[in-house]
């Protein structure tokens, strides 16, 4: 069952056409999103796509010029922050530096009326949950960054809020505990059951963290898909070049339902693919993975380009090499691409610098897009 497809009801946040201005400036464009109770979203772009404005709007810390944000069925447009139920994890931490660990966690329940004891036992039940019981005495200063960011976290669900924001909450760590604390999070998420969002400039957080990606641009929203969906069939340039590494050729064009031209190459791409381009001008794109070296005696014929390794770079656990497209008569060309190859055939192909090579576009993994300035001007 597709989005389009479900219930309202199905939806526990769902951000219908909101727009906000900061003066001229626009920084989020009609923007909508519907999150499903109980799923990880995470809202990706690059600095000053708008996304920390759309999350400010939805916890109520923006107030919105245009469009509705309805929470469980309820319009919250103009509620505040209190009656929202929300959790929120700020990058910062923002934990009290004069008060203990224990006492940080019971903070965000004091507004619950439930008596000291029931408060003090919930907070340890959260501590106890992000692996830090043991902390309880400490105080902020005594903790590391990632464990003052699980206490973050605690003191976010303790209240046992309806929706969970986090605002880049990895980004102020080192790169190891970034990888370890995002598991924790995906697995305590999953654990409450609460629905999550969560926003990050970092692509591997948002692909390995959420059930959904939503990608924005300019205050714009340009895909909101799987992880997978948005890896292998991005719908514009811009996420192509935005989600891991891709290979542009601009100056293409299409010749009938299934192919196009490269040059004096013809290139089939998957079934009606190039439809829309026959006569006009496209960019083909395809992943640096999905290219593959032709070898002596193989049969493959159909997607096979000549090429000419221009550098070998070694990138640990495979090599990055750097390709010059030669014309199909002889010749070198001005395009390039990139190959990603695992250590191994390298090594027992011996490729080196300036030696030619004729690599295989797999039709099924060929992408067509009329739009790539889109991904040259992001």
């Amino acid at each position: 069952m597709t989005a389009a497809e479900e219930h309202p009801s199905d939806f526990f946040l769902e951000v219908r056409n909101v727009t906000k201005t900061f003066g001229e400036f626009v920084a989020l464009d009609d923007v909508s999103m519907a999150v499903r109770r109980g799923e990880f979203v995470s809202v990706l772009g690059p600095s000053g796509c708008g996304k920390t404005t759309l999350l400010r709007v939805v916890a109520g810390l923006e107030e919105q010029n245009g469009g509705s944000v309805w929470l469980d069925g309820r319009d919250v447009s103009r509620e505040p922050v209190a009656g929202r139920r929300l959790g929120i994890v700020f990058q910062s931490y923002a934990l009290f530096p004069n008060l203990s660990v224990l006492d940080n966690v019971m903070y965000g329940i004091r507004r619950s009326g439930a008596a000291g004891r029931r408060r003090r036992q919930r907070a340890k039940e959260m501590l106890d949950l992000v692996g830090l019981a043991d902390q309880a005495p400490k105080y902020p200063a005594q903790l590391s960054g990632g464990q003052q960011q699980r206490v973050a976290l605690a003191r976010a669900l303790a209240p046992e809020p309806a929706l969970l924001l986090l605002d880049e909450p990895l980004s102020a760590l080192d790169a190891r505990v970034r990888t370890r604390l995002r598991i924790e999070i995906r697995k305590i998420q999953r654990a409450l059951g609460v629905t999550t969002v969560m926003v990050t400039h970092d692509q591997e957080e948002a692909l390995t963290m959420a059930d959904r990606v939503l990608v924005m641009r300019d205050g714009r929203l340009m895909q909101f898909a799987s992880p997978q969906r948005l890896y292998q069939r991005p719908e514009n340039s811009f996420v192509a070049g935005f989600i891991g590494t891709m290979n542009f050729i601009p100056e293409c064009r299409g010749k009938d339902h299934d192919r196009v031209g490269l040059g004096l190459y013809d290139v089939r791409t998957p079934a009606g693919a190039a439809a829309d381009f026959i006569g006009r001008e496209v960019t083909l794109a395809v992943r640096p993975e999905d290219l593959r070296v032709v070898r002596a005696g193989s049969r493959t014929e159909e997607n096979v380009i000549r090429t000419k390794i221009h550098d070998v770079e070694f990138c640990g656990s495979l090599y990055r090499i750097h390709l010059q497209l030669l014309h199909k008569t002889g010749g070198a060309g001005n395009r390039r691409l990139i190959m990603d190859l695992q250590v191994e055939s390298v090594e027992e192909m011996e490729l080196a610098e300036g030696m030619e090579l004729p690599v295989h576009l797999p039709p099924e993994k060929v992408l067509l897009f009329h739009d790539q300035a889109l991904a040259l001007s992001a």
